[in-house]
């Protein structure tokens, strides 16, 4: 579970995030950054997409570790894990609205929180697993995306690609573009995750729609569709090269 999982560590006093980057690499897990602030936070986040985040309560500017846990989570469903030298009451309630997986008092030592980490971990597994099963009872193979007063259905064996458009998100088949009032991160959970895979954080593809991949990119049909940094070694995993 630990091995190249990618974590955002966001702590504002440097040296304290660095000793937490060093002993979790130790322990194999990848560090994608350190954030000091709200700004980076979200930053990181949309660039990389970390496995989880390990979010100080109190950190620089105007916005704390708990807004951007709430931004984080609503966005991207990551798990967090905070950290804080206030145990009191009132910033445990305050924490708790952000749906963290794991909440740690400073001191702590490294191996505390690498279990908080992989418990937070496993508990997003199994919440993935979980939703999973419920939604088998559903329509298998069939998507109903809301459009004012009627219900426009969309085959999941017939999507392209999936395109993030702000707080939307542009399902694209070859008949028809569907405009879908959720974040790309959402509706990831929506489809069979054997099937699609996220290679952008604005793209998300069908694996089985790929014609050919060149350089940095995934051609599908005449569009070519950029792959990040971030996601390529995953890409690479999926296909079956010959």
């Amino acid at each position: 579970m630990v091995n190249n999982k990618k974590v955002l560590i966001v702590e504002d006093e440097f040296s304290i995030a660095l000793d937490i980057k060093i002993s979790l690499e130790k322990l194999g897990y990848v560090i994608i950054g350190i954030a000091g602030s709200y700004n980076e936070a979200i930053k990181y986040t949309e660039e990389a997409i970390p496995d989880i985040v390990v979010m100080d309560i109190n950190i620089s500017g105007d916005k704390n570790g708990i807004v951007a846990a709430e931004e984080i989570y609503k966005r991207y469903k990551i798990p967090i894990v905070f950290l804080t030298a206030y145990g009191d009451n009132s910033t445990f309630k305050e924490a708790l609205q952000s749906k963290p997986f794991g909440f740690l008092l400073k001191p702590f030592n490294i191996k505390e929180l690498s279990f908080a980490i992989q418990i937070a971990l496993q508990k997003q597994l199994e919440n993935k697993t979980s939703k999973a099963v419920t939604s088998g009872a559903k329509v298998s193979d069939t998507l109903f995306v809301k459009d004012k007063s009627q219900l426009i259905s969309v085959k999941i064996s017939e999507i392209l690609w999936v395109e993030a458009m702000d707080n939307y998100s542009q399902v694209i088949t070859k008949e028809k573009k569907t405009v879908v009032n959720m974040f790309l991160k959402e509706f990831y959970e929506k489809v069979p995750q054997d099937r699609f895979l996220r290679i952008h954080r604005s793209y998300l593809i069908a694996l089985d729609k790929i014609d050919k991949i060149e350089n940095r990119f995934v051609f599908i049909g005449d569009k070519n569709i950029p792959i990040s940094k971030a996601y390529k070694s995953q890409l690479i995993e999926r296909l079956d090269i010959i």
